[in-house]
């Protein structure tokens, strides 16, 4: 079954089991991100990926100008363990992640989570890659995928229950675009997904595709 597939389920039974003021709302949310036109002026593929230095949940630095070195870099940008549709997509990911390896590549997921939930994404989805912490959104600010958060969508999801400060120890309330980069070792960004809309998502072989075209060349 393809991801889309997957995530499309997904969808339909969050629909099914939420309030159609909630649903609105979303969808509400998700349309004025796409009007904003945030997703076009993002960092895309033929510019230069930003340099970056995050550390995981063990505080393990991960530096891309030293990564970059060794070979390409994968980096996928989510939301949080919170959603769900991160969490297929990072599994699906996790799927390629071997193919990915054996092309030369860096692997590596970034979130605005605190260092504790980054580590339970890990465990949750049986990464065998890195979740990097983002503090503040920094990084994610740097390519262009950060965003805040309406006061109408802020509120519908605490009614919820959610509190997505307490996630990432922020009170902002600014979230990170869904988002995969393919960065070639000349730091020349050569693929770029990005997911406007959080349901939706490449499908991963997208990715060992490009990676398969850099080391044919």
């Amino acid at each position: 079954m393809l991801l889309q597939d997957k995530l499309d389920a997904v969808k339909a039974d969050c629909i099914a089991n939420t309030s159609p003021k909630v649903t609105l709302v979303r969808q509400r949310a998700v349309e004025a991100l796409v009007a904003s036109g945030l997703g076009e002026r993002a960092t895309q593929a033929g510019e230069q990926a930003p340099a970056f230095r995050l550390c995981d949940g063990y505080g393990r630095a991960f530096s891309s100008r030293e990564a970059l070195r060794r070979g390409p870099i994968v980096v996928v940008f989510y939301r949080g363990i919170w959603c769900p549709y991160c969490n297929l997509d990072l599994r699906a990911i996790e799927l390629v992640s071997r193919d990915i390896r054996n092309l030369g590549a860096s692997l590596v997921a970034v979130s605005q989570q605190t260092p504790d939930n980054s580590l339970e994404t890990q465990r949750r989805n049986e990464l065998s890659f890195a979740s990097l912490v983002d503090a503040g959104g920094k990084v994610a600010h740097a390519f262009g995928l950060r965003w805040k958060v309406s006061d109408e969508l802020r509120a519908v999801e605490e009614d919820c229950g959610m509190d997505l400060a307490a996630f990432t120890s922020d009170p902002s309330w600014t979230l990170t675009m869904p988002a995969r980069y393919v960065v070639a070792r000349d730091g020349m960004i050569e693929y770029a997904d990005i997911s406007v809309d959080y349901t939706r998502r490449g499908e991963p072989s997208e990715l060992i595709s490009v990676l398969a075209h850099l080391a044919a060349h």
